[in-house]
């Protein structure tokens, strides 16, 4: 009984702490973007957490590169469209509008993944339950939209739209990345992230030609925060998680992480926690609830 109790505080501790490094990353990147820019920002994350990602990589034993060439337009969506990108468009967006607020409209992300794995016939049944979830979680999501709508000469509504966006970025390569079930979940990380840096060095050269010695000493911490921490340490971790507590526990990684985005944002930054950021995390989290309730129950 002793031993079982450590166990679950342990997966909890490791849940929360995932949680909290993920959250982390819209703070850090609200700070750092201004001076970095949001390309050389994803590009030296991407460079710091591939690193990081390679050297665990290659204590196992040598880095298999042929799997990246193998699968090269699956890597490419895994590496480009579903991290390379949303590296850009978050920071971009939280340049117009509240970290909290981009955390919240991303919390999208895990039900347009229950939608996507239906669509593309990687479930095969989705059930009136879910698809009631799907609707509550997405009608969260629409209430913060409302209120970019209601303010459009601020430029909420594109920054918010690009958060959307860049979540389904993420939806896009999470779905891939079933597809190479064959391959561990490590390899995938480190060379899809590897793949994303080289994506980015030449754009981030080409576009905003960064000079990093001019970034001051607390955007470098941030870059590092973001490149070290919830990239490159909270992968590990969610794959030690999985393995240990599986993969159904893991997700309610999903549940927490709008609202530690939200307590950060407030406390770090002076973010408000407005009445309509509370009800639409309410209505996202009661989605979750209802549709994912099918695939925890089989696990």
């Amino acid at each position: 009984m002793k031993t079982s109790f450590y166990w679950q505080a342990t997966n909890i501790g490791l849940l929360l702490l995932i949680a909290f490094l993920w959250a982390s990353a819209f703070g850090a990147m609200k700070i750092a973007v201004i001076e970095t820019g949001p390309i050389s920002l994803a590009a030296t994350r991407s460079s710091i957490a591939a690193l990081i990602l390679l050297f665990i990589l290659r204590l196992k034993g040598p880095i298999a590169w042929s799997i990246l060439w193998r699968h090269f337009p699956q890597f490419l969506v895994v590496g480009g469209l579903g991290s390379a990108l949303p590296f850009v468009l978050i920071p971009w967006a939280e340049l117009r509008i509240e970290s909290s607020l981009v955390a919240l409209l991303m919390s999208v992300g895990p039900i347009a993944t229950i939608a996507g794995a239906w669509a593309f016939g990687l479930e095969r049944h989705i059930s009136k339950r879910r698809i009631f979830g799907i609707l509550i979680g997405l009608s969260g999501t629409c209430l913060i939209l409302a209120k970019g709508f209601s303010a459009i000469g601020q430029g909420y509504v594109i920054a918010q739209l690009v958060a959307v966006f860049a979540s389904l970025c993420y939806v896009s390569g999470n779905l891939m990345v079933r597809k190479l079930s064959d391959i561990p979940p490590l390899t995938i990380s480190a060379l899809a992230i590897s793949l994303a840096a080289i994506l980015l060095w030449p754009l981030a050269l080409l576009i905003e030609a960064p000079n990093p010695s001019s970034w001051s000493p607390l955007s470098w911490q941030m870059v590092v925060w973001l490149g070290v921490m919830p990239t490159a340490l909270a992968f590990s971790i969610r794959y030690y998680l999985i393995a240990r507590a599986g993969a159904s526990f893991t997700s309610y990684v999903g549940y927490l992480i709008p609202a530690m985005a939200m307590i950060i944002g407030a406390t770090a930054l002076g973010e408000a926690i407005t009445s309509d950021k509370i009800i639409a995390l309410g209505l996202i989290l009661i989605g979750l609830l209802f549709a994912q309730t099918q695939k925890q129950s089989k696990s």
